[in-house]
Parts: C-alpha cells; sequence; structure tokens
C-alpha cells in the first residue's frame, strides 16, 4: 500500500509541477508541507461562520457575533481595507445563516463525530487562529482516495 501511495502521490506532484503559475518542481521554491493551506479573507470568513453556526446549533457554549467581531478585528489587524473588512463582515452573515439554516434541517447533525469535528476548531478560533483547518492526517497505510475514480 504505501508504495502504492508513493507511486500516486509521485504522480500527483509531477501533474501540478507541469502547471504554470504555482510552485513547481523546477522554480527552486518549496512549498511547506506542514503550513495551513494559503487562504483568502471570503474564504476564513466562511470557515468561521460555518464553525459559529455549528457551534450555535449544537449547543456549545460560544457566543457568534464575540466570535465574528474577534475576527473581523483580526482581519483588520493583517492590514485589510475598510471596504474589504465590509464585504468580508456581510459574507460573514450570509455564510452564518445559510450554514445555521442547512445544519437545522439536518436530522443528527450534532453527532458525536461532528461534535469532534467541531470542538477544535472552536478552540483554534478562540485562540485567534482564524487560518485554514489543516488537512486530515492519513491514519493508515492506505492510499486517502480510490485511485480507480481518476
Amino acid at each position: 500500500m504505501a508504495i502504492r501511495l508513493a507511486a500516486a502521490l509521485t504522480g500527483i506532484c509531477l501533474g501540478l509541477a507541469g502547471c504554470g503559475g504555482g510552485v513547481g518542481l523546477g522554480t527552486g521554491t518549496q512549498a511547506s508541507v506542514s503550513g495551513p493551506p494559503p487562504s483568502t479573507p471570503a474564504q476564513r470568513a466562511v470557515q468561521v461562520a460555518w464553525t459559529a453556526a455549528s457551534a450555535r446549533y449544537c449547543a456549545f457554549g460560544l457566543n457568534p457575533q464575540k466570535l465574528k467581531g474577534d475576527y473581523l478585528a483580526w482581519e483588520r489587524a493583517q492590514g485589510l481595507p475598510p471596504e474589504t473588512i465590509e464585504s468580508v463582515d456581510a459574507m460573514y452573515d450570509k455564510a452564518f445563516l445559510t450554514f445555521y439554516a442547512k445544519v437545522k434541517d439536518t436530522p443528527g447533525y450534532c453527532s458525536k463525530a461532528k461534535i469532534e469535528e467541531i470542538r477544535p476548531e472552536i478552540n483554534r478560533h478562540l485562540a485567534g487562529d482564524y487560518t485554514p483547518r489543516k488537512p486530515a492526517a492519513i491514519e493508515n497505510d492506505e492510499t486517502p482516495f480510490d485511485e480507480t475514480k481518476y
């Protein structure tokens, strides 16, 4: 299995190296494997709104308005101009309402597994970390995708 995984990952890396505009194998630039993936303010707003809506619905003791305020303050500290902050603020509100309505209509949404998924996100955001979620680690030696579908 490890050989198939290594072969699949090598193929993906070589395929990505052929695409222009990104970090490639021949560019002399190394991508950080351990760091969070790059993100935009819009992506972060949607992610934080999802966490807040999920936490609110699943009865975590989280104040979504305080989380939103802390998140927007963090974006301001990153140097975003006021007009972008306004746009991100509106996007957060729309995403929160959309996600809340969706989870409200999902039977069994607050399962133990979902709560275990939400909890670390809440803790990260409460600690001031609004970077994208890190990909889940592969816990076994099997290929993380079905290569027969590609």
